[in-house]
């Protein structure tokens, strides 16, 4: 799908009407792939070239809830700048940005309006988010290659959204993009050595998350990774994770963990996904 309608923008329906359930991290996902398209569409004036089926209430009711009531369909065809900017004015759960000044602040009050998250929680929380944001901003798509997307873009891009599971008692933030990934922004380039990929895209992931370690090679720099690990188990709560997705690696911290763990999986994902899921009312739900 990210090959067809963005690459060769060419005209692609999607039907999700028989969807019962779909997580955040793919709705989140699917919005960016969906909306790059639309964007890309737009800029060669080639009209709409992703048509999107949704769940109806009354034939599918758990589809209608996950995609259509959480906003997902509205994000879908958000396929302009304007309804983009609109989905933040209105505070939806999904939203889109190229600004991390203005979007970190924005994010942060949205998350003070809706989450009922600790002052640390959210100071530590807002504090990683905004390094996610930064790092689009300066290593996703920092690369000749993307300049074509960045033109359709109009910026480094990145996609967000928030989801509350009262149920559960979960905060889930999850930011994304579509650009080079952590492992190839960490190694400074667009070829891996296939024979040595799956060790090298671990081993880049994992020193990438350590204190201290950068792309530039800078002395000083490389602390942003402790920012966006910081909200995961502050007061010693349980059940709350980081999960990163970038390439072929999984990376999962939990606060019940005393190390990262990394994962090389067979599908790849387009950029680098990081997603908080945390704990607001603690002691309620820990065991």
């Amino acid at each position: 799908m990210n090959q067809i309608a963005f690459r060769d923008n060419k005209a692609l329906t999607i039907d999700l009407s028989k969807v019962r359930y779909a997580t955040a991290s793919a709705s989140l996902l699917l919005f960016a792939i969906v909306n790059r398209a639309q964007l890309s569409a737009n800029s060669k004036n080639a009209g709409q070239n992703v048509r999107v089926l949704f769940p109806k209430k009354n034939e599918n009711p758990e589809g209608h809830r996950w995609i259509v009531a959480t906003g997902l369909s509205k994000a879908l065809m958000a396929g302009t700048f304007r309804k983009l900017d609109n989905l933040t004015k209105e505070g939806r759960y999904f939203q889109s940005s190229t600004n991390p000044s203005e979007h970190s602040s924005a994010t942060a009050l949205f998350l003070a309006e809706r989450a009922q998250l600790t002052s640390t929680q959210f100071r530590l929380l807002t504090s990683g988010i905004s390094e996610a944001m930064l790092n689009v901003h300066h290593h996703a798509y920092n690369s000749l290659i993307f300049e074509p997307d960045i033109k359709v873009m109009k910026g480094s891009r990145w996609w967000q959204c928030a989801w509350f599971d009262p149920s559960k008692d979960k905060v889930v933030f999850i930011i994304c993009d579509l650009g080079m990934g952590i492992t190839r922004s960490y190694c400074n380039t667009l070829a891996l050595p296939q024979a040595a990929e799956r060790m090298l895209e671990l081993n880049a992931v994992t020193e990438a998350m350590t204190q201290g370690n950068t792309c530039t090679g800078d002395n000083g720099r490389g602390n942003g990774s402790e920012d966006i690990k910081r909200p995961i188990g502050v007061g010693c709560a349980k059940n709350e994770s980081l999960l990163i997705l970038t390439g072929h690696t999984k990376y999962h911290y939990g606060s019940n963990e005393s190390q990262p763990k990394t994962l090389y999986q067979d599908d790849e994902i387009p950029g680098t996904l990081v997603e908080w899921s945390l704990v607001p009312n603690r002691g309620k739900n820990d065991d």
